[in-house]
C-alpha cells in the first residue's frame, strides 16, 4: 500500500469513529456539570424499556409552548426495581423535534453517559441518576423506586 492510501484510510476511520461517539444532538438546555449520580447501575435492557415507557407518554412538545399541563411522568416495568421519571418543560428540555427517540436520548446523554463518565460500569448496565435542566425545569431521572 502506498503511504497516501494508508493516510486516507486512517483519516476515514478516525472520522467515522468521531461521528460514532459524538452526541446525536447538541443540547443547550441541560448542563453536563449539574445533576446527581447514584453510583449504582441497573440492567440496560430493562432501563431502556422503562425510559421508553415514560417517553411514549409525552407525544409532542413545541419549544416555547406554555400552559401545556404536563406533569411528571413515570415509566415502570412490573417487578423491576427502577423507575424512569420525566418532566418536559416549556422549552422541551432543549429538544427541537420531540419524539420518543429524542426523549430517550435525553436520558442517555444526561443520566447514563454523564454518570458513566464519573463511575464507569461497563456494558449491559445503565447508570442511575437524575438531572434538572436550568433552561426550563425539564427533569430526567432513572432511579430506584418511583
Amino acid at each position: 500500500m502506498r503511504l497516501s492510501t494508508i493516510l486516507t484510510l486512517l483519516v476515514s476511520i478516525t472520522g467515522a469513529l468521531a461521528l460514532a461517539v459524538a452526541p446525536r444532538q447538541r443540547n443547550g438546555c441541560f448542563d453536563m456539570t449539574k445533576g446527581a449520580c447514584v453510583g449504582r447501575q441497573a440492567d440496560s435492557n430493562n432501563a431502556t424499556i422503562a425510559i421508553t415507557n415514560a417517553c411514549n407518554k409525552v407525544t409532542s412538545c413545541t419549544p416555547g409552548e406554555t400552559r401545556h399541563g404536563r406533569g411528571r411522568i413515570t415509566g415502570i416495568i412490573k417487578g423491576f426495581p427502577c423507575t424512569a421519571t420525566l418532566y418536559v418543560g416549556d422549552m422541551c428540555g432543549g429538544v427541537n423535534v420531540w419524539n420518543t427517540p429524542s426523549c430517550v436520548e435525553l436520558f442517555n446523554m444526561f443520566v447514563d453517559a454523564r454518570c458513566e463518565a464519573q463511575r464507569p460500569s461497563g456494558d449491559g448496565l445503565y447508570q442511575l441518576g437524575y438531572q434538572t435542566a436550568p433552561c426550563d425545569g425539564s427533569f430526567v431521572s432513572f432511579n430506584f423506586g418511583g
